[in-house]
């Protein structure tokens, strides 16, 4: 059983949400006879659900920082590719989890992990963004340095 959505989370979503709609972004979802893009509406709709769905699958403390172009265009994709959305981030952090608690793969989740940054920076670098991640500096940090 699938606990309820809290008033708080119900907020914080429908605020994220009004953010999303005030924008246009690279992905969108589309409908499915027309072709044409969802109306504001349905894109409210569409968002209310798949933000919830990511909360959940991300924590709402992580979902309240991320950008909202991530949540959106992360949605859409999900939606696109017809994966679960909140299972999608549930499996990335189980998975780590289990590869790196390993001591005979922990080397191989971090490569993963580090490729993975890897791919994301160069996402940034063609965007002409910034790239830094200061969460993989640190978590390659040895205790006391």
């Amino acid at each position: 059983m699938e606990p309820a959505v809290t008033k708080p989370l119900s907020e914080l979503i429908s605020k994220r949400v009004d953010v999303a709609l005030a924008h246009r972004f690279c992905l969108e979802l589309a409908d499915a006879e027309t072709g044409q893009p969802l109306s504001a509406a349905q894109r409210r709709a569409n968002l209310t659900v798949l933000f919830g769905e990511i909360a959940k699958g991300m924590g709402v403390e992580r979902f309240a920082e991320t950008p909202v172009e991530r949540l959106d265009q992360f949605a859409v994709m999900s939606v696109v590719k017809n994966h679960d959305t909140a299972g999608l981030l549930r499996s990335l952090v189980n998975s780590f989890m289990i590869a790196y608690a390993n001591p005979e793969t922990s080397d191989e989740a971090f490569q993963a992990l580090r490729e993975l940054e890897a791919l994301r920076a160069s996402i940034a670098a063609a965007r002409g963004l910034a790239s830094p991640n200061p969460n993989l500096p640190s978590a390659m940090a040895t205790p006391g340095s």
